[in-house]
Order: structure tokens, then sequence, then C-alpha cells
């Protein structure tokens, strides 16, 4: 499962609800290994640790949470690539979340970031589009999937 949006749009806290993961590879997880999970310095050897990773789990089977801003085409096609190498089934959950609500959230973090790096955030956010994985879950702001690639999923009164 390959997780998409902004800073504080709820990705961990949606993984952290899911059952039946056997791995789950965080880029915050691994800058916090190295020292501080705001040093974006090393970005491109967390990345690489983080692909290597992904394709170790993927190799071992199971069920796999890749959490990341992931906000482009361009950057989900990282980990889509391995993925696809290791002829994984993907689901992309992208987290859809008002920019006042993640500014809100940002607010009351531990790690919050910068305001202008939230705001770029959300501007460059593309989200994916049913059939760019196999399956899609859209995901709002109170952290339950409220439509699934495209057709909305019943809701619970």
């Amino acid at each position: 499962m390959q997780l998409a949006g902004p800073s504080g749009s709820g990705k961990s806290t949606f993984a952290a609800g899911l059952s039946g993961i056997d791995a789950y590879v965080s880029l915050d997880d691994l800058r916090e290994a190295r020292g501080s999970r705001s040093d974006q310095r090393a970005n491109q050897e967390v990345l690489g640790q983080a692909l290597d990773r992904l394709d170790a789990a993927l190799a071992a089977g199971g069920t796999v949470v890749w959490d990341a801003t992931s906000l482009t085409p361009h950057q989900r096609g990282l980990a889509g690539g391995v993925a696809r190498r290791r002829d994984a089934l993907t689901t992309h959950a992208v987290l859809l979340v008002e920019e006042d609500e993640l500014h809100r959230r940002n607010a009351g973090r531990a790690h919050p970031v910068p305001a202008h790096v939230l705001a770029g955030q959300a501007r460059r956010f593309v989200p994916p589009y049913p059939g760019q994985a196999h399956r899609t879950w859209y995901v709002g702001a109170r952290g339950t999937v409220e439509d699934v690639d495209g057709v909305l999923a019943e809701r619970e009164a």
C-alpha cells in the first residue's frame, strides 16, 4: 500500500489503524534514525535506503506500507516501480484533507513542518487516479475510506 498526501493529512495515523501489515517503510522514520526527521539534506540516500527496504519486504511477501508524501506521479513511480518488478498488487491510499485543516493539524503535531513547506506540498499534490494502482482508496479528513476506485463507497449512517 502506498500512502499519498501532504504532511499532516493523516497517512501514518491511517496506516497505524490497518491490520495485517507485515512491513512498514517510512521515510520520516529513516530520517529520524539518522538524527532528525526534519533533516532533508540526505533525502537521496534516505530514499535509496527506503526503496531497498521496500524491495526486500516485497521479496519476503506479505502486505507492505510505503509511508511517504508521494505527492506527484514521479514520486509515486519510484516505489511503484519496485512493486511492479516484484509483481506486487498495489493500493494507493490517498489522503484528502483541505489545506486549512492541514495547517491546523500541523500546528499541533509533534514534528510540525514549516508553514511554507506545507503550503508548497498542497500546491504540488497531484492525487493518483483510479487505474494507476490495482486499487485506490480515497481517505477523508476523518481518517476513513470514503471512496474506492472513484466509486463512492456506501457510508454508514
